[in-house]
């Protein structure tokens, strides 16, 4: 890799004010549709979820395609997302599971394969065996990483994909898959309180829904692949507490009721404006905030 460059004037607004850490964790399979019988997430209490919907900015984004590839693509803007945040000096940490680094990594930046300056990839072992019986796959060794990381303030940027209910929900087991959002909810909550207590700012968000439809209800038979269903897009950070992004208080937090606010086009540029780095002008999509 070659050596880091001195940070680019020209990208950098106000390096001093923005947020450190920002951490923009993916909770693919994470989509929002009406409760019914096949949605895991039906009469599930998930405390962590609730709270971030009731306390801080949500929006609900959709898809151009219904294809992972493309919508990681979308995500990270075609690999501008990373190579904005190396060229304006901030350092970055993605930590991903081996089963998802084509996605959350490669595709994230646009098949690129050589790390940028001040990049770092931590691709930890995903877990063998039947999925059904390991409803927590490799969220242990990524969150230990995770938050010795945001502890030690020794990246500014973390991406983190905790995709333990995308893989099992894959399984079309709609038992484990509600035990594996259950453990998600848990340890998300677990990265909400770190972040917090560093002042930083944590971001929500998914690539794609699958588990919200994971039952055919008719058919009573497991849907395969992802859904066209919104996903969430929620930030989280002491400033942003109480405020909104677009959707308004909803009965009984049945995100399924709103309309869609934005696509997954809008996350680097909301991304790039909290960390005050300009954007290139050709960017597609536009800032939530």
């Amino acid at each position: 890799m070659e050596q880091s460059q001195p940070d680019n004037p020209d990208l950098i607004k106000n390096k001093a004010t923005v947020p450190r850490p920002v951490v923009l964790v993916l909770i693919d399979s994470w989509g929002i549709a009406p409760r019914h019988s096949g949605n895991v997430f039906t009469n599930l209490k998930l405390k962590t979820f609730s709270r971030l919907v009731k306390n801080y900015p949500i929006a609900l984004l959709t898809g151009n395609e219904k294809n992972p590839v493309e919508r990681y693509k979308s995500l990270g803007a075609s690999g501008v997302l990373s190579e904005r945040l190396s060229g304006a000096g901030f350092s970055q940490l993605n930590l991903i599971e081996s089963e998802k680094v084509t996605l959350a990594w490669h595709y994230l930046n646009n098949g690129r394969e050589q790390l940028l300056d001040k990049e770092e990839l931590r691709v930890v072992s995903s877990q063998l065996g039947n999925r059904r019986e390991n409803p927590e796959q490799a969220i242990p060794e990524i969150m230990k990483i995770a938050v010795r990381d945001i502890k030690r303030s020794i990246h500014d940027i973390l991406i983190i994909s905790l995709s333990n209910l995308d893989l099992v929900s894959a399984t079309g087991d709609l038992i484990a898959a509600q035990e594996a959002t259950k453990i998600l909810d848990k340890n998300l909550g677990k990265l909400v309180n770190v972040v917090l207590k560093q002042k930083g700012l944590l971001i929500v968000t998914a690539a794609y829904g699958h588990a919200e439809a994971m039952i055919n209800e008719a058919t009573e038979l497991p849907e395969l692949g992802i859904t066209n269903n919104p996903v969430p897009f929620i930030i989280v950070s002491s400033e942003y507490e109480g405020k909104t992004i677009g959707l308004p208080d909803t009965l009984d937090n049945d995100l399924s009721l709103v309309e869609t606010v934005g696509t997954l086009d809008d996350v680097t540029p909301t991304i790039l404006k909290i960390l005050n780095i300009t954007p290139p002008d050709d960017l597609v999509g536009k800032s939530l905030i």
